[in-house]
């Protein structure tokens, strides 16, 4: 009978992890920076309640990753976060929102005929105002559909503009082809 029942706990564990989205197709995704020694305070409205609060992994091989719906006025509305790879966790704060500091982006040129471009407005029809040469982490100030408008520092110069989604990353070791 033990056996039966661990046979059937286990099947319902798999069971939901399968239900698990790790990546999301429609929606901006962005990772938190593993060196900011602040913490992710988990907020149940903007300027609301403090509901949880997400200290950096010490694993070197884990980082939150979260998958906005909306920003607003420096914060984002947030899908889920999720504590990736090795200490695997799904944090279910669906609408709940976290303040935009601390969140990056890693922009590559995965293929030597890739062109990564920043443009002032988040259409490709507006102005391309920077051309990202090679890997870069940027990081995320707010979203517009599949757009994040992203910043970084290039010699003493900041930079800023909206980054299309198909050259967004929210993996800090590997590119994410689209």
């Amino acid at each position: 009978m033990k056996v039966v029942f661990v046979f059937l706990i286990s099947c319902f564990s798999l069971l939901a992890q399968d239900q698990v989205q790790f990546h999301y197709t429609n929606l901006v995704e962005s990772y938190y920076d593993k060196t900011n020694a602040k913490p992710i305070f988990i907020y149940n409205a903007k300027n609301g309640k403090i509901v949880d609060t997400l200290s950096n992994v010490e694993d070197k091989n884990s980082w939150y990753k979260i998958a906005i719906l909306d920003s607003e006025y420096g914060w984002f509305k947030i899908k889920n976060i999720q504590r990736l790879p090795s200490s695997f966790k799904d944090f279910d704060y669906e609408d709940h929102w976290v303040k935009t500091q601390g969140f990056l982006i890693a922009v590559d040129n995965y293929d030597v005929n890739h062109h990564v471009y920043l443009y002032d407005e988040p259409t490709k029809y507006s102005n391309k105002i920077h051309k990202v040469d090679n890997f870069q982490l940027v990081a995320v100030a707010e979203t517009t559909d599949l757009w994040a408008k992203v910043s970084f520092m290039v010699g003493k110069e900041k930079v800023e503009g909206w980054l299309s989604f198909e050259d967004q990353c929210a993996y800090p070791w590997t590119t994410c082809p689209k």
